[in-house]
């Protein structure tokens, strides 16, 4: 590539990582035989979040569950248009939420900011989990407020797991009470330059990538790095990752396992595909690991 080209790539990146889009939400848990609640909540800051409450009756037993970028309570439509390169499958969380609901867990499910059908925050802009942070506690505390004295565990993708580190540090007394998380995908920006950009001959990569990320977002990749706030994640964790994700490095994983300070966690690596969104949908195909997670913890 030449410097124009580079200049091209590093900007269509940044742009994309900056702004949150809305895909439609398809399915409902009553396509699947649940009974559910529309519910609604603030987030720490007051934005409200829109969400689905499906109830297990006779169970203290609550998993919330956000979503990735892009996506929303549901999924991620990515078998129709425009969507469809991203694998072109559709990521159905429902499914997910079934096999909780049948093995006696209530579901919290909500949108992040900006997805789905939650407010804005900040305008259109995405924080990668910069500002979400402010969702992940604003659920906590309405899971409380909802289910008094329940065991809860969080379910946490990509954004909106980067999202929950950041909230475990800058508000640890919030998650004191949690017993335990499934950490899907969380993403470090540096191994995700050096895959996009640093891998294809960009040089000055990080410096470059910064200087049109801050331009679109005010923000810096440093802002939502997971590998430097897995540190404050103190509850039994298991961290999920497609290892050979063409969108980062297995380093990526491995660092924030490393830095997980809890005894008990567990790598999970999804091998045989190098699609990201594979991750997303494992849990929806394939329940067993993740009920057996929440069920030694809950």
């Amino acid at each position: 590539m030449d410097r124009s080209q580079e200049d091209a790539l590093i900007d269509q990146i940044a742009k994309g990582v900056s702004y949150a889009f809305r895909t439609p939400i398809l399915r409902r848990p009553s396509d699947y035989g649940m009974a559910y609640e529309d519910v609604f909540f603030p987030a720490m800051d007051g934005v409200m979040l829109d969400g689905w409450f499906i109830p297990s009756e006779g169970s203290n037993k609550l998993v919330i569950c956000n979503h990735f970028i892009g996506a929303n309570r549901y999924g991620y439509p990515g078998h129709l248009e425009p969507w469809t390169g991203q694998g072109g499958f559709e990521v159905n969380f429902v499914e997910a939420y079934k096999a909780l609901h049948e093995a006696g867990y209530n579901v919290l499910a909500y949108d992040l900011r900006g997805h789905g059908h939650s407010a804005e925050g900040a305008g259109n802009i995405t924080g990668v989990g910069a500002i979400e942070w402010r969702d992940v506690i604003g659920s906590v505390r309405y899971a409380r407020q909802k289910l008094p004295n329940a065991k809860i565990a969080l379910h946490s993708l990509c954004m909106g797991c980067n999202s929950t580190f950041i909230a475990m540090e800058k508000h640890p007394e919030e998650f004191a009470d949690i017993v335990c998380m499934i950490a899907l995908q969380p993403l470090s920006a540096a191994p995700f330059i050096e895959r996009a950009l640093i891998d294809n001959g960009v040089e000055n990569a990080v410096e470059r990538f910064n200087e049109r990320y801050s331009y679109y977002s005010s923000f810096r990749h440093t802002d939502s790095n997971a590998i430097a706030r897995a540190h404050a994640v103190n509850c039994p964790t298991m961290l999920v990752q497609v290892k050979d994700d063409m969108t980062t490095k297995p380093s990526d994983a491995e660092g924030i396992f490393e830095r997980l300070p809890t005894a008990d966690k567990k790598l999970l690596w999804i091998e045989g595909t190098p699609v990201r969104y594979e991750g997303y949908r494992y849990f929806s195909q394939k329940p067993a690991e993740m009920l057996a997670w929440y069920d030694a913890h809950m």
